[in-house]
């Protein structure tokens, strides 16, 4: 390159596809340190889950262990197990709805309606177990300090009430 040229090319910006260009080793640097970070912290699981001692093992030896590991946890899934975990989870599911029913009540710039309908929608979201029946209202008096009980509504009438929807990511 002659010195002309390379004082033409100082002061102009690279295309998007020179840049791309650029960009490109640094991203694959990147992707593949992302990659070997998790194949070591696979390598740590497999070890511990296998008792294996700190030899070197090969990529594929890593995935081939932990798809090994993953096939046994999944053919060994036990019933009882898996009940006592959603119950753990559905109870602390409900505690922290409480949690956040105290702060909605203790919170003054809140919206009353729209502490509601949070409520209600954690509650329709509480996932439930196959053999439980949908939460039943066991009375229609509206929780202390909401003006409708988010443990209970009308199930044909549009919980919005002429507002936006509430945006999700799935």
């Amino acid at each position: 390159m002659t010195a002309s040229s390379m004082a033409h090319n100082v002061g102009r910006h690279p295309s998007a596809k020179e840049e791309r260009k650029m960009r490109k080793p640094l991203i694959e640097r990147k992707r593949r340190e992302r990659i070997n970070n998790c194949l070591d912290q696979l390598k740590e699981t497999v070890i511990g889950v296998f008792r294996l001692d700190q030899s070197k093992l090969e990529k594929a030896d890593i995935l081939e262990m932990t798809v090994k590991h993953l096939q046994n946890i999944q053919s060994s899934n036990d019933p009882t197990l898996g009940l006592e975990a959603q119950q753990k989870y559905s109870t602390g599911y409900i505690q922290c709805m409480h949690e956040v029913h105290n702060m909605l009540l203790t919170c003054e710039w809140m919206d009353k309606t729209l502490g509601s309908r949070l409520l209600n929608h954690l509650l329709k979201s509480l996932p439930r177990s196959k053999e439980e029946r949908p939460l039943q209202p066991r009375n229609d008096a509206p929780l202390p300090g909401f003006p409708s009980s988010p443990l209970r509504g009308d199930p044909l009438r549009p919980t919005c009430h002429g507002m936006l929807e509430m945006w999700r990511p799935w």
